[in-house]
């Protein structure tokens, strides 16, 4: 009978090169943590991580990139989760919740713009331009704002599409919205000094409707002054990751 042939037992657990692999493959994860985090090159401290490197591996060539070939930076270090666009937004959003509730004020915002658009009949009686006293405490919140923060606004004079009568105050609705956007800057900077370079004042007539001049409350709701902000000056407010990477 032919002798059985012996069988070599292995022994238990992982071979004993899966050892070197994982201190190889969490070395590596390091190294591209630490690529990560130097994506926004200081050369100085890129030198001497260099230097280490080629102590530690003997690969370095003798001649040395500082910065990463893809672009100067591959996150933006500038990203919050509120920018001062947007808690300049909120801030004004809080200003005008009272106004807004009543139905008297609607406002929209995109990025770092927000425009606010308030009903003439808070503002100023029909064909007239005179601030009404109603109106005083909501142009004192915004005037403060504006004096106390990096927006600049632009008041926007709306009508809707009727003639004035023959011996009203103004010869056309051009003129009649652009002394309303004007009555307002000037209020604010006779109360509040704001510098003029934060200001501007426009008219648009009837030249830009929100609704169809097609009924008497259509027609009340062309009839507006709309604030239109630009917060935060040149900042940008950006909802997730700012693709800033330098081609």
């Amino acid at each position: 009978m032919a002798e059985e042939e012996k069988k070599q037992k292995c022994k238990e657990g992982s071979p004993e090169w899966m050892t070197t692999f994982s201190d190889l493959m969490s070395l590596l994860m390091c190294f591209f943590v630490l690529l990560l985090s130097f994506s926004e090159t200081d050369k100085q401290k890129f030198k001497q991580v260099a230097g280490s490197m080629e102590q530690a591996f003997g690969i370095q060539r003798n001649e040395r990139h500082f910065g990463s070939p893809e672009g100067n930076i591959i996150i933006s270090t500038g990203f919050m989760s509120t920018p001062m666009a947007v808690k300049l937004r909120q801030s004004l959003e809080e200003i005008i919740a009272s106004e807004v509730a009543s139905g008297a004020a609607e406002s929209e915002a995109s990025g770092g713009r927000m425009t606010i658009r308030v009903k003439d009949s808070l503002g100023f009686d029909l064909g007239r331009a005179e601030i009404k006293k109603s109106f005083i405490p909501f142009l004192d919140k915004l005037g403060l704002f504006i004096k106390t923060h990096n927006v600049h606004v632009v008041v926007r004079g709306h009508t809707d599409n009727v003639t004035l009568a023959r011996g009203a105050p103004f010869h056309s609705n051009w003129s009649l919205s652009a002394a309303r956007a004007v009555r307002v800057v000037e209020y604010w900077k006779d109360k509040f000094n704001i510098a003029s370079s934060k200001m501007a004042a426009s008219a648009f007539a009837d030249g830009s409707p929100v609704a169809a001049n097609d009924s008497p409350a259509n027609r009340a709701r062309n009839r507006r002054v709309e604030f239109f902000f630009r917060l935060g000056g040149e900042e940008k407010a950006f909802d997730g990751l700012e693709e800033t990477v330098k081609r």
